[in-house]
């Protein structure tokens, strides 16, 4: 129906309304009128126009249908099961569909294999169609398992399956098995050698693994087939960063600097790019205008500590201690701030304050026990050693707790049992006496 026709239609039912009367539609007008709200996804009408057509229609199956996929639109399961039930006329493949999304969601799977095992055994010729319908309807409500073992189901009797081979891939990267996520990405960039998105996928992937010459080389495919799209690039020049190949890194970040979508993120990391490359000057310009753009985003706490040392390495020695302080304002809790704040204040011979921020850092170590894989903040705080001084702060912190160890070995070394002035002060007299 055209869409002339179909808003004469929406004017009626609104004149109707206003009058307080019921208009009459026939079923056709008032699928019409559902298939216009699904194609604006605008549901705000939508049920009172169904019930409409029921209270007018009741034996219209295809409204029936709609009532069960609004019931399931609406996450009611349960609903649309029991209609379907009562329902004797839907025995046709796409109504049952509907009943195995509603059994996948219900968590009814033991029903599913007993249809899929019916539909097999009768060599239905649409077999196919439902494995590779119901295998992404398992992905999204998160029954992973059972989804794999679905796909796998499916890829017997249809092997050659772009779809479940897509799903199988997606299912492989949810469970961590990256490697069997490549060599399935493989498969399906094998029979589909020009496809951007199975490149796209490849590259990131192989992101994900730390393989980073491969993910380079996955994305320059991607970008031989597309290249229009900038989170690809952010990808590939991060690649190209954590690969060390900073400049190339920096040429991928300066093209995209414009972008208002990734502008913020962009320039940090071309500064990040300029400080591996010793260009303090041109990291300095970039995370200033970065830090003076005002932004809904939470701020990142890497921006303010590299933009401190642009400063200390470009003398401007007052800038720095300013955004410093700035800086532990706003991340009042962030450790590698708080160490360079104490740094700041024990170079500048204030001692009780750095008294009190070297405590403020042991009882927000005490928080969390460090395993070598846990908070990145504190492992930035441990590996101290491109800070002499920080270094010297850990060590004899560090060996505090060994004395105190050793006193009683059966003490927790949590910050809330070991008073952090206490641990903050041996380091100060050991400070001093070493002076």
């Amino acid at each position: 129906m055209k869409q002339d026709e179909i808003s004469i239609l929406w004017q009626r039912y609104l004149d109707a309304c206003k009058k307080h009367t019921e208009p009459y539609f026939d079923a056709d007008e008032i699928d019409a009128l559902l298939d216009s709200f699904e194609e604006k996804d605008d549901f705000t009408h939508y049920e009172p126009i169904l019930k409409l057509g029921l209270r007018q229609h009741p034996d219209s199956s295809d409204l029936k249908i709609r009532q069960c996929k609004f019931h399931m639109h609406n996450e009611e399961y349960k609903k649309a099961l029991d209609l379907l039930g009562g329902v004797v006329e839907f025995n046709d493949l796409d109504t049952d569909m509907i009943r195995l999304e509603c059994y996948c969601a219900l968590g009814m799977y033991p029903k599913v294999v007993e249809y899929m095992e019916e539909l097999i055994q009768s060599e239905h010729p649409q077999t196919t169609e439902v494995f590779e319908f119901l295998a992404p309807v398992l992905s999204d409500l998160e029954m992973i398992d059972e989804a794999k073992e679905f796909i796998q189901w499916g890829l017997q009797i249809s092997p050659d399956s772009m779809i479940l081979k897509d799903e199988l891939c997606y299912i492989h990267e949810v469970n961590g098995d990256l490697e069997d996520a490549i060599n399935v990405c493989n498969e399906l960039i094998d029979t589909e050698p020009y496809s951007y998105d199975y490149w796209f996928t490849l590259g990131r992937l192989y992101s994900l693994t730390s393989d980073f010459n491969n993910a380079i080389d996955a994305f320059d495919f991607a970008l031989t087939c597309d290249d229009s799209d900038e989170d690809l690039k952010v990808l590939k020049a991060y690649c190209l960063f954590m690969n060390e190949n900073y400049q190339k890194a920096l040429e991928v970040y300066s093209e995209l600097a414009d972008n208002v979508d990734s502008a913020i993120h962009v320039k940090a990391m071309k500064a990040e790019c300029y400080i591996r490359l010793d260009d303090f000057d041109k990291a300095y310009n970039e995370l200033k205008e970065v830090i003076n753009t005002r932004t809904d985003e939470t701020p990142d706490p890497s921006i303010y500590i590299n933009f401190i040392r642009s400063c200390v390495a470009t003398d401007r020695k007052s800038e720095a201690v300013q955004m410093l302080l700035k800086a532990a304002r706003i991340f009042p809790n962030n450790v590698r701030i708080l160490s360079m704040l104490a740094l700041d204040y024990i170079e500048s011979g204030k001692d009780e304050l750095a008294i009190q921020i070297t405590g403020k850092i042991l009882q927000r170590m005490g928080q969390t026990d460090y395993d070598g894989e846990g908070n990145a903040d504190y492992r930035k705080l441990f590996e101290g050693g491109k800070n002499p001084a920080l270094k010297d702060i850990l060590e004899s912190i560090a060996e505090c707790c060994k004395n105190i160890l050793e006193i009683n070995p059966h003490l927790s070394l949590k910050g809330k049992y070991i008073p952090p002035e206490d641990l903050s002060r041996e380091y100060l007299s050991n400070k001093n006496n070493s002076n």
